[in-house]
């Protein structure tokens, strides 16, 4: 008799389906690898049985995935009640080499203040109550430490001009303190920013925002942003699409130097204003 699932082993149950499927295995082959009864791979993809953190990696090896199972396992087991797309990015982040993204709308989650979060997660999402609020809040601001590391990632990001000035939270201030820190970052090098004019001919980026994670021991990775969290993709071909069309946007945005020109600028205008 099966045992009462849980929600997150059911997720994790449903990430060990889809890798699988992909790798073109069975069950049979899955537990022949693992050493363990095909009922038992079965309790896992159903979400009523538990596996350790060492399987989870031994699935990714046999499946040939880019730590997705792991990831998915890692999500499972976390105390915290976060979105899972903000544990995947997190531990994406914290291991990538080099880091590409696009953003039409805001700026990312890894440059955001605290208070240009937490207006932009009260803007996007009203029926989310304090605690969870605040806990979005903390988690996207650790991901910044990944800027100050040493050797730190190459970080390469394209926005379209109207990020710079959307006000969130209907509050300038936050905007203004977001370019500021945009600004003192850029200043001191720990990533590079392009600005897609307004005015620009040719629009590239209309599928939404994207990232592109490279690592050092291991293929790289994509994601797409929608409503509800990110969907993480390693396979070789979209993960080459994402690539690729990250540099296109580039090749239609302004030059880092005219990119931080526009955004002083940006800043200087709704200065004027208040």
């Amino acid at each position: 008799m099966d045992r009462e699932t849980k929600p997150a082993w059911r997720r994790l149950g449903r990430e060990i389906v889809a890798a699988r499927r992909r790798a073109r295995k069975t069950q049979g082959q899955v537990a022949r690898e693992l050493g363990v009864v095909q009922s038992t791979v079965s309790a896992w993809e159903r979400g009523t049985r538990g596996l350790q953190e060492q399987q989870a990696a031994e699935l990714d090896e046999f499946f040939g995935t880019s730590g997705v199972v792991l990831r998915a396992w890692g999500r499972a087991n976390s105390p915290e009640v976060l979105p899972e797309s903000y544990e995947e990015v997190e531990q994406l982040e914290a291991n990538v080499t080099e880091l590409r993204e696009y953003q039409p709308l805001v700026f990312p989650g890894l440059v955001q203040t605290k208070e240009y979060t937490r207006a932009l997660l009260l803007d996007t999402g009203p029926w989310r109550s304090a605690k969870e609020i605040d806990q979005m809040v903390e988690a996207r601001a650790k991901r910044r430490r990944n800027l100050d590391k040493d050797p730190a990632p190459v970080v390469s990001i394209v926005v379209e001009e109207y990020v710079l000035r959307r006000v969130v939270g209907g509050r300038h201030d936050v905007l203004r303190g977001q370019l500021d820190t945009v600004l003192a970052l850029l200043d001191a090098g720990r990533f590079r920013m392009q600005v897609i004019p307004e005015d620009a001919d040719c629009h590239p980026g209309g599928s939404g925002p994207f990232c592109v994670y490279a690592f050092p021991d291991r293929p790289m990775v994509a994601s797409a942003e929608h409503m509800k969290g990110e969907q993480f993709m390693d396979d070789m071909m979209q993960v080459q699409h994402c690539a690729m069309l990250f540099g296109i946007l580039q090749s239609e945005a302004l030059s880092p130097r005219l990119s931080r020109d526009l955004i002083r600028k940006a800043k200087e205008e709704l200065d004027d204003q208040t």
